[in-house]
């Protein structure tokens, strides 16, 4: 994507609930439950996407955005949390998320990152869909040169 992600680093705190609000964004973090690669998340690790939600809702809502702006962003966060969850390798998963007049900027950690490509699932399997509604949904998205991945979505192309 053509759109350069934000510059600067996040503090990672143990428990969501924590908001360090900084101007026009937040950023925050939780600890994860170490698993093996390929296995299923904690439960308590999937539960804190809703908790994330919730959080990111109430600023989004604090900012003034219009629902219209609000529903997208909070899918395009829950999709990025998730996969930080599901398929990162770090024992901490970050959040971010950023307001200015034209954009919503979400971003989340959960170790590094070089790449991600948007696949094709098949039609019976029960993941994989993530990264499409990213593309689909978001107005750019990427990685940045810290393993963070980015969204965002223009507040005035932001479906009505």
């Amino acid at each position: 994507m053509t759109t350069s992600p934000p510059a600067g680093e996040t503090e990672q705190v143990s428990q969501p609930a924590r908001d360090e609000s900084f101007g026009a964004g937040m950023a925050f973090g939780f600890l994860r439950t170490p698993v093996e690669p390929g296995a299923t998340p904690a439960p308590r690790d999937l539960a804190q996407v809703g908790e994330v939600r919730r959080i990111c809702d109430a600023k989004l809502r604090g900012w003034g955005l219009p629902q219209h702006c609000i529903d997208p962003a909070l899918l395009l966060l829950t999709e990025l949390v998730t996969n930080a969850i599901w398929h990162g390798s770090g024992h901490t998963i970050g959040v971010r998320l950023s307001c200015t007049a034209s954009e919503v900027r979400i971003q989340a950690w959960g170790g590094p990152v070089s790449a991600l490509t948007a696949r094709a699932p098949g039609s019976l399997d029960e993941h994989g869909r993530g990264l499409l509604l990213v593309d689909t949904i978001a107005d750019a998205w990427g990685v940045n040169d810290a393993g963070w991945v980015w969204c965002s979505i223009m507040i005035n192309s932001a479906v009505n």
